[in-house]
C-alpha cells in the first residue's frame, strides 16, 4: 500500500508543478494551468498539516465527527480562517492576496473557462512560490528552499519571485510618482488598481471602475454581487444586504 501524509503530499504537488516551471518566458497556458492547481493543493494541505499539530480535529470540516473516517476535512478557506481564529497565525495582507488570488484562480482552472495573461501568471506563481517557501519554514520548520533550489532550478525559480518583487515595486513606484488613485485589485489582491487607468499596475487585469451610488467611492466592477445593477461598493453593498436582512433598511 502506498500511502502520503500531509507534508508529503504536498511535497508532492511542490516537485510536480516546479517540473513544469521551465525558463520565465517558455511556460504555455497548460503549464500555467498545473503550476497554480499543485500550488493551491499545496497551500490547502500546509494548512491542514499546521492545524494537525495544532489538534487533529481541526482538520475536519466538522470537530464533532473527529475521529470518525468518514468525516470531511476541512475547505482552503475554512483552514485559513481557522488557523487564524483559533491557531494565532496572523497574516499579512500581502501573504492573503497571495491565498486568495491563488485559491481564485484553482476554482476557475476547476469549475469554469480559464484565461490569465502572461503577467498575470508570473505574479501569481510569485506570489504564491514565495508563499509557500515562508509558511513552510516559519511555521513548519520545513527547509523546502534547501530541498528544491538545487542546481539550476535556483535560477529558473528566483525568476518568479524576483519577477513579483519587481513588478510589485515598480508598481508603487509609478503609483506614487504620477499620485495614482489606487484600490485593491481582484485578481492579484494588491493595493495597486490604478482608478486612473482602470488597470492593475502589477499583474495587467483591466477591468471597468464604477463610482459607489451612496459613498461615492470607485471600486472595480467584479467586486461585487451585483455590480452595475445595484450600484454600490462591496461595502455600502454589505451593509445594504445586513440592513435588509434585518429590517433596517426601511
Amino acid at each position: 500500500m502506498h500511502k502520503f501524509n500531509l507534508i508529503e503530499n504536498a511535497n508532492d504537488s511542490l516537485e510536480h508543478a516546479i517540473k513544469h516551471m521551465g525558463p520565465i518566458d517558455q511556460n504555455g497556458v497548460g503549464d500555467w494551468k498545473r503550476i497554480i492547481v499543485d500550488f493551491s493543493h499545496v497551500i490547502e494541505l500546509l494548512f491542514k498539516e499546521k492545524l494537525r499539530q495544532i489538534h487533529p480535529a481541526f482538520v475536519f470540516d466538522n470537530i464533532d465527527k473527529y475521529p470518525s473516517k468518514d468525516a470531511f476535512t476541512v475547505g482552503a478557506e475554512k483552514a485559513f480562517k481557522r488557523l487564524q481564529n483559533i491557531g494565532g497565525i496572523t497574516f499579512s495582507k500581502d501573504e492573503v492576496g497571495a491565498v486568495n488570488t491563488a485559491r481564485e484562480k484553482r476554482n476557475e482552472i476547476e469549475h469554469f473557462e480559464f484565461s490569465i495573461s502572461e503577467d498575470e501568471a508570473k505574479a501569481l506563481v510569485g506570489q504564491a512560490l514565495s508563499f509557500i517557501f515562508t509558511f513552510s519554514e516559519e511555521h513548519l520548520l520545513l527547509d523546502w528552499k534547501a530541498t528544491h533550489l538545487k542546481n539550476k532550478r535556483w535560477y529558473i525559480l528566483s525568476q518568479y519571485t524576483e519577477f513579483y518583487s519587481e513588478l510589485l515595486r515598480k508598481a508603487n513606484n509609478k503609483i506614487e510618482a504620477e499620485e495614482l488613485y489606487s484600490i485593491e485589485c481582484t485578481s492579484c489582491h494588491n493595493d495597486t488598481f490604478s482608478v486612473d487607468y482602470e488597470k492593475c499596475m502589477v499583474c495587467g487585469h483591466e477591468e471597468d471602475v464604477l463610482t459607489c451610488k451612496w459613498c461615492k467611492v470607485p471600486y472595480i466592477f467584479s467586486s461585487c454581487e451585483y455590480g452595475k445593477d445595484a450600484a454600490l461598493c462591496p461595502s455600502c453593498e454589505y451593509k445594504d444586504g445586513y440592513a435588509s436582512a434585518n429590517y433596517e433598511k426601511y
